[in-house]
């Protein structure tokens, strides 16, 4: 007996052995490895503890750049300096590849959040070990709902029994207390940017002990705090701005979607769609991958736990013994099918990798749609739609070649790799396509073009087509400090554009064409002067050099009013034309896209009404308000609960509700979005919801929710805004019948279709910015109708045509009152006159080439015909404006193009955050550098003091308050650069203001241009269009005159007016001397202007009598003549006097004019008091509005009165006006 239990003993021993033998070798090592680790955990837990706790809200570049370049060094110079300290050998207590996320979890740990849909790449295993160790509660940043998708899995066993609210539900209290005291889990989800003092104590976990217990106050009412509860913060905002106490108390995580993360899945995606045999494949092998680690963790957990726990002599105990040999086959098996699924993974991802370029284009294209919402509030999209139009890409390019499919992982041949290139070709161009055309579906019509362009540039560069800093020189514009002399080149071209064209010079391809335009003068002049330059021959050699996008940068230099052009032709060239012409839009097409879930989204604009389009719909698919399936409700107050009650009743029933002027009612749309939300999980599958608001007064305010208009498909359809489709489309409104029930037809017809006109030009007038109006006005066929109807009454009630009382209704009330700018109301006047007179029913030229026809001769139908034909090609001439306007409205759409791509980030590969902190520190260094001191207005005031009660005291007043605007604006821009850089140090907390601070310097804006900045560098400033390099050397010009102003307190003989913040107060200090020298009442006084013969202020050698002379102004619309084409001088109160208003020169849009002399003149009693001055009424004398800047409207300053030779109406169509500032 003894010697068979000694015999069975040596053979369990023996197979003990044989099972352990395996983790013999590998626990050795391990063994070697954790005491090594050992020394090394305190600088790797150091490393880890500053990972959770400050990583969690950024990027993953900004992420790298932390752990690399500021957290691992500093915690090597600390180490080394104890190893200095100590003197003695001294191993440094850190892994030299430390990585917090080996720390923090492990592979096991990784592979089952991948089994709970958290996606495999690098930021959101980062992120799913700071929610799972950071203890505090995590508030997980998730636009994309990728994080809440894996919360809600990872959380879904029933013993946590996880409850999902919202803040402001009925029962979230209830709901949280059960929770606190038996230990569950509560997601809140959809945060804003605050949360309810009340949940205060939960999030900071401010318990109080009694005895063993710990206790939480929740409101007036003290909970169990239970050791095992769990709280998650969500919100789907995408940059939220949370109050410093919130982001101390909780662990901010940004789970937004990655570039490389969102191509990794993506192509996931489109393998399981090509080759969903791999992709199948793939899936099992990374299920079983997984479940083989978690597996192997297991088996080890258990072999160690039940060698621990063995009692007794352990070659006796045959179930362990057992035990271990099962464990060890399992663990074999586990090891082998764990290898050849490695190699077969590797086998598909080489296949795999085929399809990145497809992946690739997509990211880019949902990175870039995520960027529109910087032009646009409504421009804003989801992660899951952009899913449903990628799928609908590939759908599209039909089923994939077969031969792609013939083996699991290719045999690599050259015909294999071309049939999976092409398939790659026509998956990129459908899936671009089909996303391109579902952002511009919801653009609006300005912004079309710059989403193209950016599209394409970006693409051009992501391909390798295109330098990307080709790119953003092209973007960013460029202009030469120091251009040189100009030569023969001043006879033609403006000191601005040679300044660009030397900065072309930095680009390799146009070395030397500074002086390739100056050797060949007359040509590049001629080349210039082309209307359709971009469609000529460049001259000189330089043409065969350049590409298709140095062609662009060439125009943005000289001329950008055809780079709009210019620009669609590049695009359509390069992607395509469907890329330019879009097609008539289609509401079928639209519902086909549409779901439960998916609301659409109509942008209402002036003159289009979406109803139509979904009632006709309808129709078809049998869903109308005859059989109470389609119920429209036009919001307003009082409409909430009707709109919310359909909702729910057609979302369980099924129909169509639409919601009209939902901007009307913006603070409960909110609900509706929850409403919706709640109601479409198990909704009827003919349940479908119909939006539309106003778009809101700025790009940048917000109107709607963000996460109601990410679930919209967004619909902008606006109605043509060129005159013939505005006159037609008004004429439209009226019928055969209207024309007829009117007692004088012909007069009816002749004025009606006349007011048409005046109602198409008003309308159209608006794209000419503010030349055209010099505030905006919502003129619509409302106005029209009223006034077609008055028009008609007033036809029947008298004998003959009323034209004054037409006039008078038409423009002061009915479209006057849309308008608040008097000069608008001048202007809406003297179209009337032009176009409601007696010349009508004779051939009245209603613009040039387009006669008013003879009512006699046409009926309704005729009209309608004579506008389709005889209009003239669209131009500004058709609104009394000269073909500058045109121009100038061209060259402002380009700048407003190239600025929306800059805000966006760029056309090129984006900037890094270091290339963003290099470019603000530079912009910082050089102000600081050039900022001058503040003046000493302790100094300055005693030295006006005896001046004051002088002659010149009321200029010195001016200069003093000048003095005070001008330091209030220096200390500003110096504190606040001074903050900035302590912020950027880390020294102070980075506010709002410092970041629209930083966000203004990399746009190259003038600090505060932004109505929503909190920046006051433009509050404190005087009102300017330029940027920030041209306002600074601005602001530097105006301190130089106020310096030399204030040397001896003498005022200057001729002042650059436009160098003052208040211009007014020193045209009213000369009122003021005048009064005092003649003895006249200053409110009995008003100034007159009159342009003399001088063109430099250096020219002007006394002090004007009675007022004062003026420099620096521009004209807009005209022009003020030179030399002999100005005629005969005059003399006004000593003052050479000279010229009168003449065309404008094509190309120059804002011509310098000469001094000014403005003199002060007693009020005379035929002259009528106005808001803007007193109107002379002279057929001689064009009264025209004195404006700061090109923006008009509130920057109005003064009237100046011009000499003219023409009738006013000319110049009063024309918008001349007489600037301040240019733009540039």
């Amino acid at each position: 007996d003894a010697v068979a239990g000694g015999e069975s003993t040596l053979n369990l021993a023996q197979r003990l052995t044989t099972a352990l033998s395996s983790e013999n070798e590998r626990w050795a090592e391990n063994i070697i490895t954790l005491r090594k680790n050992e020394k090394l955990l305190t600088g790797d837990v150091l490393l880890a503890s500053s990972f959770v706790s400050y990583i969690g809200p950024f990027t993953k570049p900004f992420r790298i750049h932390l752990m690399d370049k500021v957290f691992k060094p500093f915690l090597e110079r600390e180490f080394t300096k104890i190893s200095d300290d100590s003197g003695e050998d001294y191993i440094m207590p850190m892994s030299s590849e430390a990585n917090p996320i080996t720390t923090l979890t492990t592979p096991a740990e990784v592979a089952q959040w991948n089994a709970d849909y958290l996606p495999a790449d690098a930021v959101s295993t980062e992120n799913g070990c700071l929610v799972c160790n950071s203890s505090r509660w995590p508030l997980i940043i998730d636009p994309q709902l990728q994080g809440i998708k894996w919360i809600k899995q990872k959380e879904s066993a029933p013993e946590r029994n996880l409850q999902i609210v919202r803040l402001g539900q009925k029962d979230l209290i209830r709901k949280l207390e059960t929770a606190l005291e038996n230990g569950h889990t509560i997601l809140i989800e959809n945060l804003g940017e605050t949360i309810d003092a009340v949940l205060m104590p939960v999030i900071q976990r401010a318990s109080i002990k009694r005895g063993t217990k710990l206790f939480i106050k929740l409101g007036d009412k003290e909970c169990d705090f239970h050791p095992d509860f769990r709280l998650y913060l969500h919100t789907k905002l995408s940059n939220p701005h949370y109050p410093p106490e919130i982001q101390a108390e909780t662990t901010l995580i940004n789970f937004t979607v990655t570039m490389a993360g969102l191509e990794d899945q993506l192509l996931n995606l489109v393998v399981e769609k090509e080759r969903p045999d791999l992709a199948a494949l793939s899936n099992d092998l990374v299920v079983q991958q997984n479940g083989f680690t978690i597996k192997m963790k297991q088996l080890e957990d258990d072999i160690l736990s039940k060698l621990a726990s063995s009692e007794g002599e352990i070659t006796e105990n045959v179930a362990l013994i057992e035990s271990l040999e099962e464990t060890k086959r399992i663990s074999d098996d586990i090891q082998q099918k764990s290898e050849l699924g490695l190699k077969t993974q590797q086998d598909i991802f080489v296949a795999s990798e085929k399809y990145r370029s497809v992946a690739n284009r997509s990211s880019l294209l949902f990175f870039l749609m995520t960027d529109l919402v910087k032009i646009h509030t409504f421009y804003i999209y989801s992660l899951a739609a952009f899913q449903q139009v990628f799928d609908h890409g590939i759908a599209i390019s039909g089923s994939p070649n077969p031969a792609s499919n013939e083996s699991e992982d290719g045999d690599g041949s050259v015909e294999e790799v071309d049939v999976v290139s092409a398939r790659c070709d026509v998956l990129r161009r459908n899936i671009t396509l089909c996303i391109f055309n579902y952002i511009r579906r919801g653009l609006f019509e300005v912004d079309k073009l710059t989403v193209a362009t950016l599209l394409t540039l970006k693409i051009l560069v992501n391909d390798g087509k295109m330098e990307a800093s080709e790119v953003e020189f092209l973007i960013n514009g460029g202009s030469c400090v120091d251009p040189g002399n100009m030569g023969p080149l001043h006879e033609w071209m403006d000191e601005n554009i040679w300044k660009k064209v030397k900065a072309l010079e930095s680009m390799p391809r146009f070395k030397g064409i500074g002086d390739s335009m100056q050797s060949d003068s007359d040509d590049w002049g001629a080349w210039f002067d082309v209307e359709k330059v971009e469609e000529a021959d460049i001259p000189g050699e330089i043409k065969d050099k350049l590409n298709a996008l140095d062609r662009l940068m060439l125009l943005r230099a000289m001329r950008p009013d055809r780079l709009i052009n210019s620009l669609a032709s590049f695009v359509g060239d390069t992607m395509g034309k469907d890329y330019i012409s879009q097609k008539p839009f289609n509401m079928v097409s639209t519902y086909e896209e549409t779901s439960k879930r998916t609301p659409v989204f109509f942008v209402l604009f002036a003159g289009v009404d979406p109803t139509p389009w979904v009632e006709s719909l309808g129709k078809e698919k049998g869903i109308s308000a005859e059989n109470k399936r389609f119920i429209n409700i036009s919001m307003g107050q009082g409409q909430e609960a009707p709109a919310e009650a359909i909702v729910k009743r057609f979302a369980k029933e099924g129909g169509w509700v639409m919601l009209q002027n939902c901007h009307l009612m913006s603070s409960w749309v909110p609900r509706l979005e929850r409403l919706l939300e709640v109601v479409s999980g198990d909704a009827h599958e003919d349940f479908r919801c119909f939006i539309s608001a106003e778009p809101p007064p700025m790009a940048s305010m917000r109107n709607m929710p963000e996460s109601l208009m990410q679930s919209c498909i967004k619909v902008a359809n606006e109605a043509p805004s060129d005159v013939q489709s505005n006159l037609i489309r008004a004429w439209d409104n009226f019928s055969p019948e209207t024309l007829e029930a009117c007692s004088k037809p012909n007069e009816m017809k002749a004025c009606l279709f006349s007011l048409c006109w005046f109602h198409a030009v008003v309308c159209g007038r608006r794209r000419f910015g503010q030349q055209g109006w010099s505030r905006k006005y919502s003129f619509n066929t409302g106005d029209l109708l009223i006034c077609a109807n008055v028009l008609q009454s007033y036809l029947d009630a008298n004998p003959i045509v009323p034209w004054d009382d037409l006039r008078y209704i038409f423009g002061e009330i009915m479209y006057g009152g849309h308008i608040t700018d008097p000069w608008d109301r001048r202007t809406c006047n003297t179209y009337l006159q032009v176009y409601q007179q007696e010349g009508l029913f004779n051939g009245l030229e209603l613009a040039p080439g387009f006669k008013s026809p003879s009512p006699n001769e046409m009926d309704y139908d005729a009209y309608i015909k004579y506008a389709e034909t005889a209009m003239p090609p669209e131009s500004p001439l058709l609104f009394g404006l000269h073909p500058n306007a045109e121009i100038g409205y061209l060259t402002n759409s380009t700048e407003k193009l190239f600025f929306d791509i800059l805000a966006m980030g760029g056309g090129g590969d984006g900037a890094s955050g270091d290339d963003t902190s290099n470019v603000v520190r530079e912009v910082m260094s050089s102000i600081q550098e050039r900022l001058p001191e503040e003046f000493e207005m302790v100094t300055l005031s005693l030295k006006a003091k005896p001046l004051l009660e002088g002659p010149a005291g009321p200029y010195i007043v001016v200069a003093l308050q000048e003095c005070g605007r001008m330091n209030a604006l220096l200390s500003e821009i110096r504190t606040s650069i001074s903050d900035l850089d302590k912020g950027l140090k880390g020294q102070l907390n980075m506010s709002q203001a410092m970041e629209d601070l930083v966000s203004a310097f990399v746009l190259n804006q003038w600090p505060g241009r932004n109505p929503f900045s909190k920046c006051m560098w433009e509050k404190l400033a005087w009102s300017s269009q330029k940027n920030l390099t041209s306002q600074f050397a601005d602001m530097l010009l105006r301190v130089e005159q106020l310096s030399k102003w204030t040397e001896e307190l003498e005022t200057p003989k001729c002042i650059w007016l436009p160098g003052l913040f208040n211009p007014s107060s020193y045209l009213t200090a000369a009122q003021q001397v005048t009064a005092r020298n003649t003895g006249l009442a200053l409110d009995k006084m008003t100034i007159e202007t009159h342009v003399t013969d001088m063109w430099n202020a250096s020219e002007v050698k006394d002090y004007a009598k009675d007022g004062t002379y003026i420099h620096g102004l521009f004209i807009e619309g005209a022009r003020w003549p030179r030399g002999e084409e100005a005629g005969d001088t005059f003399e006004v109160s000593g003052a050479t006097c000279t010229g009168s208003l003449c065309d404008s020169k094509l190309k120059e849009l804002m011509p310098p004019t000469p001094v000014i002399y403005v003199k002060s003149v007693p009020i005379q009693p035929q002259w009528e008091a106005s808001a803007v001055g007193y109107l002379r009424h002279d057929p001689a004398i064009y009264e025209c509005p004195v404006y700061t800047t090109s923006f008009r409207g509130p920057t109005y300053v003064f009237m100046a009165t011009l000499k003219t030779k023409d009738n006013a109406a000319k110049w009063i169509q024309r918008g001349v006006a007489l600037l301040l500032s240019s733009d540039s």
